[in-house]
């Protein structure tokens, strides 16, 4: 029944986002949160590719490469549910679509793809009981309210792409499992 109500949720927020001037914006190409509605991660990017913008959903051009990561801690990608800060390419920041998709899904873990991904989830502060300070170094896990927990790591797509930055960011992903609780 709650994986329902999360999905009936997601659904809402989905028509919102389609009709929300500022999320569309000019060029009616938009990209939306996709994943499991009761996932325990949420992956937060900081916008679109224009691959996602194509497809109308997020983490296209990095799909396979999270795929393969998951899958190498053991977690399935049911366990998670991916969105962006941005909806549109250019467009601006949707503190209360990305709220929305948080409050629905109750993740516990947020992986948060770069520091515009932290930005975005800091605009969220006070609100749900979000909060998140001034200091928030990449691969340390903070709690930002009870059972909910905040990791930065790299910006994608450098964190799929670049040598060191896939380092980086097999690093913080390694140490999700633990964060749920699961054996890694």
């Amino acid at each position: 029944m709650l994986v329902a109500k999360a999905a009936g949720d997601l659904v809402a927020t989905a028509s919102s986002i389609r009709l929300c001037s500022l999320c569309v914006g000019s060029e009616k190409r938009y990209a939306l949160g996709a994943g499991y509605p009761r996932a325990p991660v949420m992956l937060v990017g900081e916008r679109p590719t224009e691959a996602d913008l194509e497809t109308g959903t997020v983490f296209t051009d990095e799909a396979d490469a999270l795929d393969k990561a998951f899958a190498a801690l053991g977690m399935s990608l049911s366990w998670v549910y991916g969105t962006t800060v941005f909806r549109t390419k250019d467009g601006v920041a949707c503190a209360d679509h990305l709220l929305a998709e948080i409050e629905a899904v109750e993740p516990r873990v947020l992986v948060a793809f770069g520091p515009r991904a932290v930005d975005g989830i800091r605009t969220l502060d006070g609100r749900c009981g979000l909060r998140v300070g001034d200091d928030f170094p990449q691969g340390t896990p903070i709690a930002v309210r009870p059972g909910l927990v905040l990791i930065a790591t790299e910006p994608l797509p450098e964190g799929v792409r670049q040598k060191d930055a896939k380092r980086r960011l097999w690093r913080d992903l390694r140490q999700v499992p633990a964060l749920l609780g699961e054996p890694s």
